[in-house]
């Protein structure tokens, strides 16, 4: 095979640069579309980022709004607790006054009830707005989570980038110091084929990850559900 391969060089020289030159293309190709790719994951890292902080900002802002809500129950509380000693107090009196005491006594008796209710819905809503912030912290750190793996195959893509530059520079020089000798690149021009074939089954296989990536957790989802937290 090997002796066949230096006739064929050695014979047609013609068809040695074409071979060269076709290879070089290819390595040009590929990485214009390794290129690509890379911006195009740096875009999406971009958007999760600001999805990141939109959502960072709205846990603040239900943070705020339960310590408001802790407050006001607080609040109420105190004011329940003093409205049940005047209703003591009342009580007392009621044993050793007139009836007109039974009226007052009546209605902050109505007003305790309905402080009550009051606290026990602020209750419910604060244990909503818990449940909505931790379902938006749950997100948030999935989305970080694909970020960072993105993050990762964007580093893995730049390694593969560069490999392919250095294999292109490699295929360049070759042509211009040995374009007159093919017997002497022959055995240079199989080991660095081999070594281009590895590089495109990597980058194939991150491209891939990727795309598995990007559709089992789709962005839409985390939108949806930030929305639906507000």
């Amino acid at each position: 095979m090997a002796i066949s391969q230096f006739l064929l060089f050695f014979l047609f020289p013609a068809f040695s640069s074409s071979l060269l030159f076709s290879l070089s293309q290819a390595s040009v190709t590929s990485e214009n579309d390794c290129f690509r790719k890379l911006q195009e994951l740096k875009l999406k890292i971009a958007h999760l980022e600001l999805k990141f902080d939109e959502t960072i900002r709205n846990l603040n802002e239900k943070e705020l709004q339960i310590e408001e809500q802790e407050k006001l129950i607080q609040q109420m509380s105190n004011e329940i607790h003093l409205l049940q000693s005047s209703v003591l107090s009342l009580k007392s009196e009621l044993q050793r006054d007139s009836s007109g005491a039974n009226e007052r006594l009546n209605a902050l008796e109505e007003e305790v009830r309905l402080l009550w209710a009051a606290a026990r819905k602020n209750n419910f809503d604060i244990h909503v707005l818990k449940s909505k912030a931790q379902d938006a912290e749950d997100k948030l750190e999935t989305v970080a989570s694909q970020a960072e793996k993105m993050a990762d195959i964007v580093t893995e893509h730049w390694i593969q980038i560069q490999r392919l530059e250095q294999a292109l520079h490699i295929t360049q020089l070759i042509d211009r110091l040995f374009g007159d000798h093919p017997q002497k690149v022959l055995g240079v021009l199989d080991s660095f084929t081999l070594q281009l074939k590895r590089v495109f089954a990597v980058a194939t296989e991150y491209h891939h990850e990727l795309e598995t990536i990007v559709a089992v957790n789709p962005l839409s989802e985390f939108v949806q559900l930030l929305l639906d937290a507000k």
